[in-house]
């Protein structure tokens, strides 16, 4: 009788990494990616995953031709994938900043949201922010 040989158990946060690089929740990025490409102000992807937001901003000084769409994509994958290896904390006070053909990408974590955008001044036209009402209101 022969001995079946050991597979190799991936650690639970190469799982779910190589689960994140497969999975398709990504289904808005393409037209984030080129509506930030196209217009000079930040881009909210809320939610990208549970409790993690993408703001995605054009870079001051990037000059076309820019990347393919796709190239795009793979850059702000591999950007959520390095900010989920850094510390939470991180994530929960400003995020982490990445830049890559033209574009930035700041990924924080969904509590910090408010802030990040005030920061960023980006407003209700880009949909991210409610206007909040008067401290004084009843």
């Amino acid at each position: 009788m022969s001995i079946p040989n050991k597979r190799r158990r991936e650690s639970a946060g190469d799982s779910y990494l190589l689960a994140v690089k497969r999975c398709e929740p990504f289904s808005q990025l393409n037209s984030k990616l080129a509506r930030a490409r196209a217009h000079d102000e930040p881009v909210l992807y809320a939610h990208i995953l549970p409790g993690l937001d993408v703001l995605l901003c054009p870079v001051r000084g990037a000059q076309p031709p820019y990347p393919e769409i796709e190239d795009l994509r793979n850059a702000c994958l591999d950007s959520i994938e390095h900010a989920l290896e850094q510390s939470i904390g991180g994530l929960e006070n400003g995020g982490y900043w990445y830049e890559a053909n033209g574009l930035g990408f700041l990924i924080f974590a969904s509590l910090a949201r408010k802030k990040v955008l005030s920061e960023f001044g980006a407003s209700g036209s880009t949909g991210q922010l409610a206007p909040s009402a008067p401290d004084d209101a009843p």
